[in-house]
């Protein structure tokens, strides 16, 4: 319990201060949002937003997520993974039908983890598994219904994080994310919709493409601002609902490096659908056509999230609720496995967890 509440009073107005600041340079950029040209470079389109057309007509979607648990005992892991796609028909904005793939409640994978991983490695393999258990449930409901689009929640590309040293046992893991995303790359109008993106890109874009260009003794400190903005607090002050910003490349990672020549053909844009929520970061994938795959993507996205607080596609809400696992799971299996073998010491759990006092 923190006793000094004048610590938290100054903190508190640190907030305010930089976020009125943010607020100041996202109205400026409003104001003049469809007058500059910001193109060139990784920037495909002059504008810095354009208005979402609103879609009609029918359309099928695949929406896939997956859900994951993990727990350490004395002499072994357990990791539980599973993935859902929802497979949801839209007749002029409203569902028709719904289905699931391999099923509403698919029984989870187990994988039992002898190797004596760090706290981290363990993490990341679990992440690992989970990325490509999503990947290969996503191509296989592809085959079955034929889909006009797909969405994934989170990126299509992992994040860097979940890129192992090469020298690592994980990293054979990693490399058959990698090659199944290729796979997943065939597929016409893939998109990843970012729940909570911490990406950067679009305020480095506007520090290049717009400070830059302005000869004012605040630009220092506007650029400064910059450096410690999301995207999304940015563009919360900038986007009507409605709108998505320009089109730009997804820019250079480890894992775009790994990618190889596919990786040239991911792009991003962010979009706001709901009057009391952020905007919405879009990866996507496109060989050719990219602005007019970027306005369908966004037309159709924009006609799933129909909460005004939460701005989310439904699909994808659904296939998190399907897929998602609770610390019960992991307990019944390691029950199950007591049951039948005993209390091997292999089995215990962390004194951590036992301890008869908290």
């Amino acid at each position: 319990m923190i006793s000094d509440l004048s610590l938290l009073h100054g903190i508190a107005e640190k907030i305010k201060k930089l976020e009125t600041n943010r607020e100041k340079l996202g109205i400026f950029l409003k104001e003049i949002k469809y007058d500059v040209d910001i193109s060139g470079g990784d920037v495909l389109e002059k504008k810095i937003s354009y208005p979402i057309k609103e879609f009609k007509g029918r359309i099928k979607i695949c929406a896939t997520d997956g859900g994951s648990i993990q727990n350490s005992y004395h002499g072994l892991d357990i990791i539980l993974v599973r993935a859902v796609s929802v497979i949801a028909e839209y007749s002029q904005g409203k569902l028709e039908n719904i289905a699931y793939f391999p099923n509403a409640f698919p029984q989870p994978d187990i994988e039992i983890v002898f190797d004596p991983f760090t706290d981290e490695e363990f993490l990341l393999k679990s992440s690992l598994i989970r990325q490509k258990k999503e990947i290969l449930t996503t191509i296989e409901a592809v085959k079955r219904f034929n889909p006009d689009i797909v969405l994934l929640d989170g990126s299509i590309v992992p994040h860097p994080s979940s890129k192992p040293q090469k020298n690592s046992v994980l990293y054979q893991n990693y490399l058959e994310v990698i090659e199944n995303l290729e796979k997943l790359y065939s597929i016409p109008f893939l998109a990843g919709c970012s729940e909570d993106s911490r990406g950067r890109k679009f305020c480095e874009i506007i520090s290049e493409k717009i400070l830059s260009c302005i000869e004012s003794p605040l630009v220092p400190e506007l650029k400064k601002i910059l450096k410690g903005t999301r995207d999304t607090n940015l563009l919360y002050h900038v986007l009507d609902v409605g709108e998505r910003t320009c089109v730009f490349r997804y820019g250079d990672s480890p894992v775009i490096k790994d990618i190889g020549e596919k990786g040239k053909n991911i792009y991003t844009f962010y979009m706001k659908p709901a009057e009391f929520d952020r905007p919405l970061r879009i990866d996507f994938y496109a060989e050719k056509d990219v602005i007019k795959t970027a306005e369908k993507l966004a037309s159709i996205i924009h006609m799933l999230c129909c909460h005004s607080s939460y701005a989310f596609p439904a699909p994808l809400v659904e296939a998190d609720l399907r897929a998602k696992l609770k610390e019960i799971d992991i307990e019944v299996v390691h029950k199950h496995l007591v049951d039948i073998t005993g209390l091997l010491p292999s089995l215990m759990k962390l004194r951590r967890e036992t301890r008869p006092f908290r």
